[in-house]
């Protein structure tokens, strides 16, 4: 079987995701470890089963973060170094970091994000789940679920615990998308007149870096009891945290803690749209029911599409050599529907075997720092909708944004019967 493993490239193509699918399916069935080589991509590995993500994930000695993390065309490449200097990061963010430099980093702020200090942020998940549920009475019930709810939504819980003032956030939402969605129409960025999209996502990168320079210096000069004090006081190995870790790190947090999470609430709402059964389930025993279809949401949108590693050694995976310098991608919605590991994967069951970790929040050292509030926020959300609505249905089709890095649905337009 010949599989175009280029398709998965362009962020248009991910409108389609129906289409993508059926690409990772054929993948993981032909040629799991796939090389691809292009004239407009530099050549890459696609890494496509759950086994084989895990693997690379846990072998950090052996594949690096460095030089490239997300997927660009050879030019942009050359772009971003003649921009940067010579590297292909923008920014320089917990994401990007090898050992041991990234462990050193995570820890500065991990302790906020595990379960047993989640407790202290129920007050702010609470006061925005009230915030949504008040923007679906005054909708009448009619309303984009994606775009009107849940995108600012988990984007109050994180600005909230970041530190970031509530004047500030739709000018953050902004940001968060532009940065990204660069390629969607209606997410990206609005160039003027003969500036490109690169430019333009330039710009984003910018006026997100003034905005944080200046929080940095509120923090410093009145800390709070908030992550962005943190980052702005921290301090590796004796020494300050230099100005680009600082201004990478409230980035990270501001944009994986808040896109990824609404990506995920609005596909597990989609599937109450489409699922009435399924919503009177939630209705009758919202907390555990909640709880499952949380899981299964996650599994199934898998909202971070790519991470990308280079091999510093030569390396073997099934049957392929990995050469030194070789890059490969971790496509993580391909791992969450391998049929070798889950039954039906094409199917949202809130009631199938989730004994092996589903990859969308990775694995290994860079397991997603903000997973369990993630979970958190969205079943504090999915109960507080079980309370209000009586009914659910679609007004018409989701439509998911054009992006290969992190998306979801963008646009679910539903028609709510209130309580």
């Amino acid at each position: 079987m010949s599989v175009d493993a280029s398709f998965l490239y362009p962020s248009a193509n991910w409108a389609d995701i129906d289409a993508i699918h059926k690409v990772f399916t054929d993948l993981r069935i032909s040629d799991p470890v796939h090389y691809c080589s292009s004239e407009v991509y530099p050549d890459f590995w696609h890494i496509t089963k759950h086994e084989d993500i895990f693997d690379v994930e846990k072998r950090t000695s052996d594949f690096l973060n460095e030089p490239r993390l997300v997927i660009a065309t050879s030019k942009q490449e050359a772009d971003i170094r003649a921009q940067t200097g010579g590297t292909l990061n923008r920014i320089r963010s917990l994401v990007t970091y090898d050992a041991p430099e990234h462990m050193k980093l995570r820890v500065l702020t991990q302790s906020w994000f595990m379960p047993k200090n989640l407790d202290k942020l129920k007050l702010s998940i609470s006061d925005s789940v009230q915030r949504a549920m008040n923007a679906i009475t005054e909708s009448n019930g009619q309303c984009d679920l994606g775009r009107d709810i849940a995108l600012e939504y988990p984007l109050r819980v994180i600005m909230s615990v970041l530190g970031v003032p509530e004047d500030d956030y739709p000018t953050m939402l902004r940001l968060t998308q532009e940065l990204f969605g660069p390629d969607d129409p209606d997410i990206g960025r609005k160039a003027e007149e003969g500036v490109s999209r690169d430019v333009a996502l330039a710009e984003t990168v910018t006026e997100l870096f003034v905005y944080f320079s200046e929080l940095t210096k509120e923090k410093i000069a009145n800390p709070k009891d908030d992550i962005a004090s943190i980052i702005a006081n921290a301090r590796i190995d004796g020494e300050p945290l230099d100005e680009m870790g600082k201004l990478g790190y409230y980035i990270i947090v501001a944009t994986a803690g808040h896109d990824t999470t609404s990506y995920t609430l609005t596909e597990a709402v989609h599937q109450l749209a489409r699922n009435p059964s399924l919503f009177n389930r939630l209705k009758q025993s919202p907390e555990d029911t909640s709880r499952l279809i949380t899981e299964e949401a996650i599994r199934y949108a898998s909202s971070v599409r790519h991470f990308v590693r280079t091999a510093r050694r030569d390396t073997k995976l099934r049957d392929k050599t990995i050469r030194e310098g070789e890059s490969v991608i971790l496509w993580y919605p391909s791992g969450s529907r391998d049929e070798d590991v889950f039954e039906n994967p094409q199917v949202f069951d809130i009631d199938r075997d989730m004994g092996t970790r589903h990859a969308a929040f990775g694995n290994g050292v860079h397991t997603c720092l903000g997973m369990h509030l993630a979970r958190m926020e969205i079943q504090m959300f999915l109960m507080a909708l079980a309370s209000k609505v009586e009914s659910i249905e679609l007004a018409s089709e989701a439509k998911y944004c054009e992006a290969n890095f992190v998306g979801g649905i963008k646009f679910l337009p539903v028609n709510m019967k209130l309580s």
